[in-house]
């Protein structure tokens, strides 16, 4: 039984994992010298305080909302208007893109208010006429 010829790309690629790598880490010529320059670099800039203000993550952090019922439908409404526009969209992001749009004001207040008479974990105060 006779194995194929091997391509280039296939031979160099064998020959790359069956390297062996030195023993001593601090004698690599140059992988070491890179990766120890680079991070200590970027800890002096952190330290020193940077004048431009810090980015922003592009990762956000989970967050778990309880919608109900009504909230549900009206992301959902707001999906498919996305989707007539040719927008594959997520709920997530339709929810991000409504936070964007709203705008505080007496409507915002309504709207908060309504939110809050649905919401059973608050309870009403009491006033003190009512004590």
């Amino acid at each position: 039984m006779r194995s194929k010829p091997k391509s280039a790309k296939v031979t160099s690629l064998l020959d790359a994992i069956q390297r062996k790598t030195p023993e001593n880490p601090a004698l690599a010529p140059e992988s070491s010298a890179e990766t120890m320059t680079q991070p200590r670099s970027r800890r002096h800039r952190i330290s020193r305080g940077a004048a431009t203000p810090p980015s922003t993550s592009k990762r956000g952090k989970p967050v778990q909302f309880w919608l109900h019922d009504e909230d549900r439908r009206l992301v959902r409404e707001l999906a498919a208007w996305l989707a007539g526009q040719g927008v594959r969209s997520t709920d997530s992001l339709v929810v991000r893109a409504a936070l964007r749009t709203a705008k505080t004001g007496g409507e915002f207040l309504e709207a908060y208010r309504h939110a809050s008479q649905l919401d059973g974990r608050l309870k009403p105060h009491r006033t003190h006429e009512s004590m």
